[in-house]
């Protein structure tokens, strides 16, 4: 291995390390809720806000966190991602009410902001055009590597040493992560000097994008609500003067300009209708093997395991061969048969056999392997190398808000369709609660099977125009 492979070998490591810790804790903490809710004595309510706070400030600081590493740097932030990452974690760990626990997640989300609205412009700064896309694979493993690794070990680890230790995990993790980092790393991107952040900016699209979200997670889950609402249209005014700030500032956080170029525009708009469907079905699936199946939970896991290990498989060829041919026509192919793949997920029920499920969802991680790398190798190629931060975190932030709009609607449509079923879904029950409430093993009740089915297949007929409007938009795409 040459000097020059072995050094991008070495970026790949510590950036992995972080990206790792980062997705890994997104899912790692669900697992968890029922131990926390007991422990700390906390009503599910309030226990939810372990997930929705995390979640809500990623969306906001991802963009604020990119633009800061164009100014000062991406190693330095990225290191004190970790550092800020790891602290917390061990903040958290040693929460003895929910509400310490609710505010040490808050800090972890600032750590995770730095670290992931950094890992794609690290890579893109490290490795030249024709290498590239075989780096997005790689990362794009990572990210679905994680979300799948995420459930079973937290299962394992609350299992056997309790909840505190999902978050005395990452403490080892993130400080050698750093260490790796300050002695890795290079120090070749370039510096935006004489400019400033934009703070009021920041605080606008903080504020402004986390009520959005939180009005429509809300929404979603209870209702819509007179308090849903008006935060939604809270945030849709915030995040209106947000952007008309934007366009007239010197030196602004989101640079406008940059959705001007189809590459990059097109991407963002295909990625993130490419996540609603990823985190939707990955949402829906486990209650499908439980609740409609009646397997118990270590079996549901492995027939999980489908859907990541093929996205694994596939993400780093195609981004190998979006370095040879190009990122149109592959990520183009990729969400056109994710469209297939909705089409014939439409057909499940709870009499479809269990390899005809295997195989349809495997179907779906071959197809968003085929346009993940692809799409993020044309995002970040597209944009000038002092404006790769920012376009990093806003990739970030569309991946977080594609995944909370994927959850977000999947919960909404099955909402609807409990609430029509009898008294399952009375009293403002979200599918959450009414299905974790049946006990290991259980299966739901003939009728409101029907109505399961029939909520999962109309998720799947909703997402089915999204993804063909996301191939559209990615055939439009410049041919370079």
């Amino acid at each position: 291995m040459s000097r020059s492979r072995l050094e991008e070998a070495l970026v790949l490591l510590c950036v992995g390390l972080g990206l790792f810790i980062v997705v890994i804790d997104v899912t790692i903490v669900n697992i968890a809720l029922p131990s926390l809710a007991r422990e700390l004595q906390a009503p599910f309510a309030t226990v939810q806000w372990v997930v929705i706070s995390y979640t809500l400030m990623l969306i906001g600081l991802v963009p604020v966190a990119g633009r800061l590493s164009d100014i000062v740097g991406r190693k330095k932030l990225f290191i004190i991602g970790q550092l800020v990452f790891a602290a917390s974690s061990l903040l958290a760990a040693q929460a003895r009410s929910i509400e310490f626990l609710i505010f040490g997640r808050i800090v972890q989300a600032f750590g995770a902001a730095l670290i992931s609205s950094n890992t794609l412009a690290i890579i893109s700064d490290t490795f030249p055009p024709g290498r590239r896309g075989v780096a997005m694979g790689i990362q794009a493993i990572l990210i679905s590597g994680g979300a799948a690794v995420g459930p079973s070990l937290g299962g394992f680890l609350v299992t056997h040493f309790g909840w505190p230790s999902i978050f005395f995990i990452n403490i080892p993790i993130g400080i050698l992560g750093a260490a790796f980092s300050y002695r890795l790393l290079p120090d070749h991107q370039l510096l935006k000097h004489g400019e400033r952040l934009d703070w009021m900016g920041a605080v606008l699209c903080v504020f402004g994008l986390g009520a959005l979200f939180l009005g429509l997670t809300e929404g979603a889950e209870n209702g819509w609500s007179f308090a849903p609402v008006a935060l939604m249209s809270f945030g849709a005014v915030t995040t209106a003067v947000f952007v008309w700030m934007q366009s007239r500032h010197a030196h602004p956080l989101v640079d406008l300009s940059l959705f001007s170029n189809r590459e990059f525009a097109f991407g963002q708009l295909a990625g993130v209708l490419a996540m609603i469907t990823l985190s939707g079905v990955q949402f829906l699936m486990p209650f499908y093997w439980q609740s409609l199946r009646g397997l118990d939970a270590q079996t549901a896991g492995l027939l999980m395991l489908p859907l990541p290990i093929a996205f694994m498989v596939i993400s780093p060829l195609s981004g190998r061969f979006s370095d040879v041919f190009g990122s149109r026509g592959i990520s183009t192919v990729g969400l056109s048969m994710v469209g297939l793949s909705l089409w014939l997920l439409t057909a499940l029920d709870a009499s479809t056999p269990v390899f005809g499920v295997i195989w349809r969802v495997f179907l779906l991680g071959i197809s968003l392997g085929m346009f993940m790398a692809p799409n993020n190798n044309s995002i970040m190629s597209a944009v000038a190398d002092d404006r790769r931060g920012i376009a990093s975190g806003l990739l970030a932030m569309f991946r977080y808000t594609g995944q909370s709009l994927g959850v977000a609607i999947a919960g909404a449509i099955f909402n609807f369709s409990l609430r029509h079923a009898g008294n399952v879904g009375s009293g403002g029950q979200g599918l959450a609660r009414v299905l974790s409430a049946i006990p290991p093993g259980g299966r739901l009740p003939a009728d409101i099977g029907l109505s399961f089915s029939w909520g999962f297949q109309s998720v799947c007929w909703v997402y089915l125009p999204l993804v063909l409007l996301g191939a559209f938009l990615s055939s439009q795409r410049n041919r370079s």
